[in-house]
């Protein structure tokens, strides 16, 4: 079968989204079918984590097509969704919109810093959405709190490959405090600088890690820039005390299911992209109450350094119920159906 996973956004943004679809596309490839890649030069706020060169070795031989324009010929093509999507996309083949963002269904519109893109996205879906939805043969959806009006909805969640993000090394020895994910509003980065001033003012004993870029210009944060290395990555949240995740708006929350499945423990926002996961969560309502928790689990890995240990298998029994090995080949099902 000839697959082509069309994505409004380049893969060198290196985001949820675009490890989504190179890790599925490789999937897909392995099971031999025939994948390619095609994108939008496009990345919000000009950031891309991820050079070329070092896309093509992750792509291992899949074709990549980065234009404005693409001319598809695919058995099935499957589309991030974004509203009018397939006017950049021109294929003859049945497609799939893959509801990859929460913009459209925020109970606002976001804050300027979000991306004047992504913000006249939602409006357009506002205006336009159930009609431009009805032009694709099937829905995906990631979420069960995502609700969507077509004929033909697929949900079928996000995944890790529980054989990769497994606990690999023992916790540092300083209380380690990890974000991992770009610096932006939605995913609740201002939220994080406040913890680690707060926590650093306090307890200099305690160390914030962010993986997802550098932090030249901040004192409390230690960034070690963009990890592409599944196994790295997973080194790192075991290594780790406590993940936090102050995302205001979500789809499937990925980082929060790599973290379980490693074992450690992650404190997120009450919002119902998070709640619908059934996932045994730490929850947080606003930056006090942030503060409040990671001292208390501050204060109780002081008295008892392996404490946070005790939960670490209950966790990750938790995050296998999105192993790869069991969400893949759904996701494989729905492409054959929809052909």
């Amino acid at each position: 079968m000839k697959i082509a996973l069309c994505l409004h956004i380049s893969l060198t943004y290196g985001g949820g989204g675009e490890k989504w679809a190179w890790t599925v596309a490789k999937y897909l490839s392995r099971k031999g079918h025939q994948v390619e890649i095609h994108a939008l030069p496009y990345t919000p706020h000009g950031r891309r984590a991820v050079d070329f060169s070092e896309l093509v070795k992750i792509l291992d031989g899949i074709p990549y097509h980065e234009t404005w324009h693409h001319i598809i010929h695919s058995d099935i093509s499957y589309m991030f969704y974004n509203p009018l999507a397939y006017l950049f996309f021109r294929c003859k083949s049945k497609k799939i919109a893959g509801i990859h963002s929460n913009v459209y269904f925020m109970p606002r519109i976001p804050p300027l810093t979000y991306g004047l893109p992504a913000i006249l996205s939602r409006v357009m879906y506002k205006s336009m959405g159930i009609a431009d939805l009805s032009l694709y043969d099937a829905i995906h959806i990631m979420n069960k709190a995502i609700k969507v009006r077509h004929r033909k909805v697929y949900y079928i969640p996000n995944f890790v490959d529980t054989d990769v993000y497994k606990p690999l090394t023992n916790k540092r020895d300083k209380f380690t405090v990890l974000y991992v994910g770009r610096p932006s509003w939605q995913k609740g980065w201002d939220v994080f600088l406040t913890l680690a001033n707060v926590m650093r003012s306090k307890y200099n004993d305690a160390e914030f890690i962010w993986v997802g870029g550098t932090s030249d210009k901040l004192n409390d944060v230690r960034g070690l820039g963009y990890v592409t290395n599944d196994h790295e990555l997973a080194k790192l949240y075991s290594s780790a005390h406590v993940t936090v995740y102050p995302s205001r708006a979500d789809n499937f929350p990925l980082v929060m299911v790599e973290s379980l499945a490693c074992g450690t423990p992650v404190l997120t926002t009450r919002i119902p992209a998070h709640l619908s996961l059934d996932l045994p969560l730490l929850y947080a309502n606003d930056v006090y109450d942030f503060s409040q928790k990671i001292v208390n689990l501050y204060r109780e890995w002081k008295k008892d350094p392996s404490h946070l240990m005790s939960s670490s298998v209950s966790l990750r029994k938790a995050a296998k119920n999105y192993d790869s090995k069991n969400v893949l080949p759904i996701f494989e099902r729905m492409l054959k159906e929809s052909c």
